[in-house]
């Protein structure tokens, strides 16, 4: 006896919930295998995809630390081989933060069964369905951005 296929999801807040739980789940994942700390885990995340580089003072910004944290958070990372300091070429009193090509290949690796699942996720839709997904998770992002983006309300007196 066949079941009929399931329908697809509806799109909803919940959802793209449960898309952020499962992509937190990979990351918290690719930390364990990595052998660091989920916060370690997303400051090289921060630092490998930004371009231009991170200064440390931006890292910390992106983490929501202190600058001496995000200092000892680097540290860690050079100290274990995934990130250099590089000087800045355009301000030569300043640093930016360079994965290391093996941090890189590592995270490659790692990754590797996952893109591959992601791509034959695409790979089983249709020009047209893959069109209409893409202009969705486009607007999705947009709607992220927007709402980082809003100012912070004035703290109460």
């Amino acid at each position: 006896m066949t079941r009929p296929p399931a329908e697809p999801p509806e799109l909803s807040a919940a959802l793209l919930r449960d898309l952020q739980d499962a992509i937190g789940e990979a990351g918290s994942a690719l930390a364990r295998r990595m052998e660091m700390s989920a916060t370690d885990a997303s400051a090289i995340e921060h630092i490998s995809l930004s371009r231009p580089h991170l200064s440390p003072g931006e890292l910390g910004e992106r983490l929501a630390v202190t600058r001496s944290s995000a200092t000892e958070i680097v540290d860690r990372l050079v100290r274990a081989g995934h990130v250099e300091r590089v000087r800045d070429e355009a301000d030569r009193r300043r640093f930016r933060l360079v994965p290391t090509e093996s941090a890189q290949e590592r995270v490659r690796d790692e990754l590797s069964p996952l893109v591959g699942a992601l791509d034959a996720a695409a790979g089983g839709l249709s020009a047209a369905e893959r069109r209409v997904v893409a202009l969705y998770l486009g607007r999705v992002v947009e709607a992220y951005r927007g709402f980082a983006a809003e100012p912070e309300p004035e703290p109460e007196r």
